[in-house]
């Protein structure tokens, strides 16, 4: 085979995993859809597209807090990501995570970023860390919230998310990143140009920090999609509008964060279970489950809106810079 051949003949097997792995995530979060849409139908819901739009504008800005850390770890490392490259690698990442075993989400943020500014082994360290740093952060709001909030199976619950933060945060920490990316390079130096560096702890600070933010983003997108759907707990003496927040805002992070370690498509099971729970004695049982199975699907099409937007605009960005005039 000449080299030509064979440059060919690769470069048409990338085309093909590509297209095959994009396929993939279409169908896997088109299923998912599909499920939760079933689930639906044995109630009545008339939800308020405006309240929908709002809850998927609310997830998105908080998922936007974690990309920023994302681009600063990689910039910590030694890259030069652009921000339309990275948030379109990151949204169309989280489409990803329906697929099953989740290291998809890896490939993809990894591969989208590649040569953007970024090596490939730069990437897949920081996408490992602020994955890891953003359930942290998510258990650890649910933990302090449930401190001071009464709810059924509280010590259990508490027991969770603490070990979960504890858990994950120790996984985020530069010390453990800056190991695990020295394995790397040593067992795969072909990826990586250079030692592989942690971000600074500023950084890891400072991400924290907005990622608490984005978690109160997405309790938010909670809140806003059960005025959409008029299931909105009326306050009470004993349980007004904050620490209804509160609950709301505790439950979504940690239903997402118990979701990731389950390691199954989407946390499936183990998000809904952990939402019942928490949920159901707030705006009762049957409400948690109709929240839980529209929220999904307002945040699976909120991340293919995102992601197809963000592609669009890195495209462009790109052929600018290769064409200026």
């Amino acid at each position: 085979m000449t080299e030509n051949r064979k440059a060919s003949w690769q470069r048409w097997a990338v085309i093909g995993l590509r297209w095959a792995i994009t396929l993939a995530i279409i169908v896997a979060a088109g299923r998912k859809i599909w499920l939760e849409k079933a689930k639906l139908a044995a109630f009545e819901v008339s939800p308020s597209p405006a309240g929908l739009i709002a809850s998927g504008a609310f997830y998105l800005a908080g998922l936007a807090t974690c990309a920023v850390f994302w681009r600063s770890a990689m910039r910590d490392t030694g890259g030069e990501p652009n921000w339309p490259s990275t948030l379109a690698a990151y949204y169309a990442g989280q489409l990803a995570k329906y697929v099953p075993g989740k290291g998809l989400v890896l490939v993809v943020r990894a591969t989208m970023v590649k040569g953007r500014g970024v090596e490939i082994a730069q990437a897949g360290i920081t996408v490992i860390q602020e994955t890891s740093l953003m359930m942290a952060v998510g258990a650890f709001v649910s933990t302090f919230i449930l401190l001071f909030v009464d709810v059924p199976h509280r010590m259990l619950l508490l027991a969770i998310s603490a070990v979960l933060a504890l858990g994950l945060g120790l996984v985020a920490l530069p010390p453990l990143v800056s190991r695990f990316g020295s394995l790397v390079t040593k067992a795969l130096p072909r990826i990586s140009s250079t030692n592989l560096k942690p971000c600074r702890w500023r950084t890891l600070v400072f991400g924290a920090l907005i990622i608490a933010g984005g978690w109160l983003a997405m309790g938010m997108s909670l809140v806003t999609l059960l005025a959409a759907i008029h299931r909105l707990p009326p306050p009470t003496p004993d349980f007004g509008q904050l620490k209804a927040f509160a609950v709301l805002t505790a439950a979504i992070a940690l239903a997402t964060a118990g979701g990731f370690v389950s390691f199954t498509p989407g946390g499936l099971g183990v998000r809904e279970w952990i939402l019942a729970e928490m949920l159901g004695p707030v705006i009762g049982f049957v409400n948690a489950m109709v929240a839980a199975a529209l929220l999904r699907i307002v945040w699976i099409v909120a991340e293919a809106v995102a992601a197809g937007a963000f592609l669009i605009v890195d495209h462009q960005w790109n052929r600018n810079r290769s064409n200026p005039r």
